[in-house]
């Protein structure tokens, strides 16, 4: 979990990244055989959105991984494929690289790339 360094501070004193972190070590320790993160990535700061992709990127192999997650270009980077909903309803579904094609995509969620 690359916590060593706060082994010795309480959970309710680590940055809030390290904190996610750990939540995600408490389920692991279920050995579960999916593993949902929700919105893991939601108030991080831009380091530490970069530790949380590469250490979801190295367990990744490990488990069966549902990520969902408002932040495209993290799921657009970490995700094999991709399902996109809007309003309780799919519309689009695929590789990161067919997703981000799809025009009502682009619309919805990619407009800073378009």
């Amino acid at each position: 979990m690359n916590l060593v360094e706060e082994r010795d501070t309480l959970a309710g004193e680590i940055s809030h990244g390290l904190k996610q972190r750990l939540e995600i070590g408490m389920a692991l320790t279920l050995n579960p055989k999916l593993l949902l993160l929700d919105e893991t990535f939601a108030g991080l700061s831009a380091g530490e959105t970069k530790q949380q992709i590469e250490f979801v990127r190295g367990i990744a192999g490990k488990y069966t991984i549902l990520l969902v997650e408002h932040k495209m270009d993290v799921v657009m980077d970490l995700s094999e494929r991709v399902s996109v909903m809007h309003n309780g309803e799919l519309i689009a579904e695929g590789t990161p690289d067919e997703v981000k094609a799809d025009e009502f995509v682009q619309k919805v969620y990619l407009r800073e790339e378009i």
